[in-house]
């Protein structure tokens, strides 16, 4: 056996060991933050609520992946939707085991060097989906936060929305090239004449998308809050009743745009408090509240960072065994 083909062949034990391993630890962990539960509530689920929870969150992935390949052919380049999800779960579950969020520029990498997309359009394309993340749960969270709280004014909402839209005119329609002129008599010119160099390609990669392709974007990001939604609901259900979806809806919204703002790495704490408050605000129980919440944290990224240590495996071994062939090719022609 080539050592390529050895080292591969390691990765794919590690892969598996670090999977198994996460799932013993988040079991341990949320059996300990559950023990004070009542249990019966859980009994009374059947196999067909936890499968159905399955497959909502297959379809969440599914839908991720469709929006993540619309993107890239928008842009103008070919890829499969195979790769569009290996590329995808890989860079998530990066953001997922780093402090910050360390998927972004690991995305644009391996769009670069999987898809031939270059580091520019890369970044325009990783723009417009952490846009439409931003702005599309945020839209809804000022439609839920008037539903959830009627003495709350929603002025200081749509004031940030407003300012978030100018920003985002400003960046797609300003001609940043003419400013280069006036770098010329600033400290480290050189520099920033480059750094504009690549903004101006970036936001050229915005404009080569079309309204078709930003509409499209925009509707499966929805799909996918429908779908937490009905994950969410099923989850509750399993608790005793659950609230109206469109609530719960709203719930979700409001909580990761508080996460949003907050800048603190996946919304940790003011997301998971605001969720668990917003739950209670709808009459669930704090007990349940609590529970939910617990569950929604540990699934959310662990669901992503399975699949994406599967993928990143399945990517690693198919990089050592592009380069044995390389080698092979290399060694053929030599001789």
């Amino acid at each position: 056996m080539s050592p390529s083909h050895r080292l591969g062949k390691y990765r794919s034990w590690i892969a598996s060991a670090v999977v198994v391993l996460l799932f013993v630890l988040s079991g341990v962990l949320l059996a300990y933050l559950l023990r004070g539960m009542d249990w019966e509530l859980v009994q009374r689920a059947t196999p067909g609520t936890f499968l159905l929870v399955l497959v909502v969150s297959m379809l969440g992935t599914l839908v991720y992946t469709l929006l993540i390949y619309l993107l890239i052919r928008g842009s103008g380049y070919v890829t499969t939707l195979w790769r569009a999800y290996l590329v995808l779960t890989a860079s998530l579950s990066v953001n997922y085991v780093t402090p910050v969020k360390m998927g972004i520029p690991l995305r644009i990498y391996l769009y670069n060097h999987f898809m031939d997309i270059p580091i520019a359009i890369g970044t325009a394309l990783v723009t417009v989906e952490t846009l439409v993340g931003v702005l599309t749960p945020a839209c809804i969270a000022v439609v839920g936060i008037a539903l959830l709280f009627h003495s709350v004014s929603p002025v200081p909402p749509l004031i940030l929305l407003a300012l978030m839209g100018i920003g985002l005119l400003f960046l797609l329609r300003a001609r940043f090239e003419c400013w280069q002129p006036a770098l010329e008599r600033v400290p480290f010119a050189r520099l920033l004449k480059r750094l504009m160099r690549f903004v101006v390609r970036v936001q050229s990669g915005l404009r080569c998308l079309s309204p078709a392709v930003i509409l499209s974007v925009v509707i499966l990001d929805l799909l996918m809050f429908g779908l937490q939604t009905v994950r969410l609901w099923l989850v509750l259900r399993v608790f005793g009743s659950a609230p109206s979806p469109w609530l719960l809806l709203a719930v979700l919204t409001i909580s990761v745009t508080a996460g949003n703002l907050s800048m603190i790495p996946m919304g940790l704490g003011v997301r998971d408090a605001s969720f668990v408050l917003l739950l209670a605000q709808l009459g669930v129980p704090n007990e349940v509240a609590l529970s939910v919440g617990v569950i929604q944290r540990l699934f959310s990224p662990g669901w992503p960072l399975l699949l994406g240590l599967i993928s990143t495996n399945v990517l690693g071994v198919r990089e050592i065994m592009q380069a044995s062939r390389e080698s092979s090719c290399a060694g053929d022609e030599l001789g």
